[in-house]
């Protein structure tokens, strides 16, 4: 009696699932690798995600503002810098509080990426050879786009993520993203003209 097409699938299957069971591992043993850590539970993909973009965004944007005091020649530019570096030394304590708490690794999986928000490796280093109005202008760019990126991500981890204590810090940035833009914005208008 021949096995009916279905069968004859299910078979196949099983058959290639029970060979491949049995068939020696290519996989490296514990020896050789560790394994990935577990997220924890409180913690879903969004927020991950989130800590995992935020913080090399912080960090990153802290180098860049430490540029303005050697660099710029507009106080206007120096003083919003400066204003800008105490919030986010915080903030990336906090994210990187969270991230030892979500059981995160600590590298970070954009490095190399060309994101919205953050500056290439090569445009850091750029921009560090920048001085007077050019540097000014970049910056101010770049504040901008830093500040309205993570505002945005920001709202993202809001609404789809998790962690309580993830949606709490995440309710504060946005705050600070709100009266922050409002400082930055009109010198950004003022350098950009």
């Amino acid at each position: 009696m021949p096995l009916r097409p279905a069968l004859r699938l299910l078979a196949g299957i099983l058959t290639v699932g029970l060979l491949t069971a049995c068939a020696p591992s290519t996989r490296p043993t514990s020896a050789q690798s560790s394994p990935t850590p577990a997220i924890q539970a409180d913690f879903n993909p969004t927020d991950a995600a989130w800590l995992e973009l935020m913080i090399p965004m912080d960090d990153q944007f802290l180098q860049i503002l430490d540029l303005a005091q050697t660099r710029s020649t507009d106080p206007a530019v120096r003083r919003l810098a400066t204003a800008l570096v105490p919030a986010h030394r915080t903030e990336l304590q906090k994210l990187i509080a969270l991230r030892t708490q979500a059981n995160l690794p600590t590298t970070n999986p954009h490095e190399g990426h060309d994101m919205p928000g953050m500056m290439t490796a090569d445009e850091v280093v750029a921009l560090g050879n920048l001085n007077g109005p050019v540097f000014d202008r970049v910056l101010t760019t770049e504040i901008q786009d830093h500040l309205t990126q993570s505002a945005l991500i920001t709202r993202s981890v809001k609404a789809a993520g998790h962690a309580p204590s993830v949606k709490t810090l995440a309710t504060q940035i946005e705050k600070d993203r709100t009266a922050q833009l409002r400082l930055a914005t009109p010198i950004s208008q003022v350098i950009s003209s």
